[in-house]
């Protein structure tokens, strides 16, 4: 959890999970210091009277906590229900069983895919020669080492990665239609102060883009690492130029596109 939280995002899923975690372990795994520093409090509690005091209060505090693990207890069923999926349905993520919503499941990813799919975007002048559009933080040139983002994913980057979801055109018609609306924005020849979206590129393209182009595609692209962290830290200390993925060209997403003369998005014929 550790290692997650500074290599990746959601980080504070990570917390979340290591405090409870830590409940269950033996007392014996803590350090010395810190169950002396415990065992000190638990004695200064029981020997000062005022604190004492206090136990009446504990008592009733005890019962409430009681009562409130019952309730949690008794509405959890159709949760753990749900998780184990006892009744054969498929699990539901994000679910909601009681109209109170006290207790509900969640779960950053339903699934994991076992491939790695991406979507690029090339811009050209010609409609022969393609430069492809980098991103701040996904792979794009396979030369491109994987950065480290946290707490926060970069915006285009995480809304770009869903795409990778197969069938990749139903996730582009579906929810991430937005893309069509920023491959019209790098068509359209705007003043600079007019384009704050390129903040959202990765430098070498907001460079790139300077020069509006004519002609936009997309296609998606199968990546797997081009080898074991060992292998590439060899080439680099042999000199080597680094290679940090291979990719194979997978299918196009959106055809090579142009702005027409009433400023929407056309197919180019080339």
């Amino acid at each position: 959890m550790i290692n997650i939280i500074i290599s990746g995002n959601f980080a504070f899923l990570n917390h979340l999970t290591i405090i409870p975690a830590l409940a269950c372990l033996d007392d014996e795994c803590y350090p010395g210091w810190l169950k002396t520093f415990v065992r000190r409090k638990h004695l200064a509690f029981h020997h000062n009277p005022k604190e004492n005091s206090g136990k009446s209060f504990l008592s009733f505090r005890n019962a409430v906590d009681l009562v409130l693990f019952a309730l949690v207890t008794s509405l959890s069923v159709p949760v753990v229900s749900n998780l184990l999926q006892i009744s054969g349905k498929q699990q539901a993520m994000n679910a909601s069983f009681h109209s109170l919503r006290l207790v509900n499941t969640y779960g950053a990813f339903g699934s994991v895919g076992e491939k790695r799919y991406e979507a690029i975007i090339s811009v050209s002048n010609d409609g022969r020669n393609w430069t492809e559009i980098e991103f701040p933080c996904k792979p794009g040139s396979i030369q491109r080492r994987p950065c480290f983002c946290a707490p926060y994913h970069y915006r285009l980057d995480w809304n770009i990665w869903f795409i990778g979801f197969k069938p990749h055109q139903s996730m582009l018609q579906r929810r991430e239609n937005w893309l069509f609306r920023l491959i019209q924005k790098i068509l359209t020849d705007e003043e600079e102060s007019s384009r704050p979206w390129m903040a959202l590129l990765d430098a070498s393209s907001v460079e790139l883009l300077q020069r509006t182009p004519k002609f936009v595609k997309v296609d998606m692209y199968h990546y797997e690492m081009a080898g074991s962290l060992w292998v590439m830290a060899a080439n680099w200390f042999e000199g080597k130029a680094p290679v940090w993925w291979k990719r194979r060209y997978e299918e196009p997403l959106i055809k090579p596109v142009t702005v027409d003369p009433s400023g929407h998005l056309a197919y180019a014929i080339i």
